[in-house]
C-alpha cells in the first residue's frame, strides 16, 4: 500500500525539493565550491575551460584568454581545431589572429612561409594552424600592389610550434 496525503493522493516518486535534505546538503555544497573557485580567482588563479584544471595567471603562457574562453596550452590544439569549424570567418580570423600572436611569444612558434606549390616540412610540429597574414590584412598585396614577401601573395602564413 503506497502512503497517502491527506486528499487521497498517492506521495511516491515525488520530491519536495525544499524539503529533501540531500538537496540541500548538495546545494550547499555546490555554493562553497562556487565560492572556493570565486576564491582562487582573487588569488590569481584560472581554470581551464577544457580540462578544468587550474593554473596560476602569473605565467601568461599557461592560458589562452579570448572573449570568455579561457583554454590552457596542452588543450590549445583540440579546442581550436573543433572551435574553428563551428565559428563565422570573422570571428575565426579575430581568434586565429590573437591565438598565432600568443603562441609566437609564449611557445616558440615560428611563421613559416608557404610558396605556392611547395609544402612546407612540419615534420617537427606540435602544433600548427594557418592563419591570416598580419602584414598584409589577408589580401596578398602590400602598398602600390606589389606581393606580400612575409605571405608569398597568398594571404595567409603558416604558424608552427615546435615538439
Amino acid at each position: 500500500m503506497q502512503p497517502e496525503t491527506g486528499n487521497g493522493v498517492s506521495r511516491v516518486g515525488t520530491h519536495d525539493r525544499a524539503e529533501d535534505p540531500l538537496f540541500e546538503t548538495l546545494a550547499r555544497v555546490e555554493r562553497d565550491l562556487n565560492d572556493l573557485i570565486g576564491g582562487l580567482a582573487l588569488l590569481g588563479v584560472k581554470r581551464c575551460s577544457q580540462c578544468r584544471r587550474f593554473f596560476r595567471c602569473a605565467d601568461p603562457g599557461a592560458l589562452f584568454e579570448s572573449d570568455q574562453i579561457i583554454v590552457c596550452y596542452d588543450c590549445v590544439p583540440d579546442w581550436w581545431s573543433s572551435l574553428s569549424m563551428r565559428i563565422g570567418v570573422d570571428e575565426r580570423e579575430r581568434i586565429e589572429g590573437k591565438l598565432a600572436s600568443w603562441l609566437r611569444k609564449y611557445h616558440r612558434a615560428e611563421v613559416v612561409k608557404v610558396t605556392p606549390g611547395n609544402v612546407p616540412d612540419t615534420t617537427n610540429a606540435k602544433f600548427q594552424i594557418a592563419a591570416k597574414c598580419l602584414e598584409c590584412s589577408g589580401s596578398g598585396k602590400l602598398m602600390e600592389g606589389e606581393r606580400c614577401r612575409f605571405c608569398n601573395g597568398l594571404g595567409t602564413v603558416r604558424i608552427v610550434v615546435p615538439k
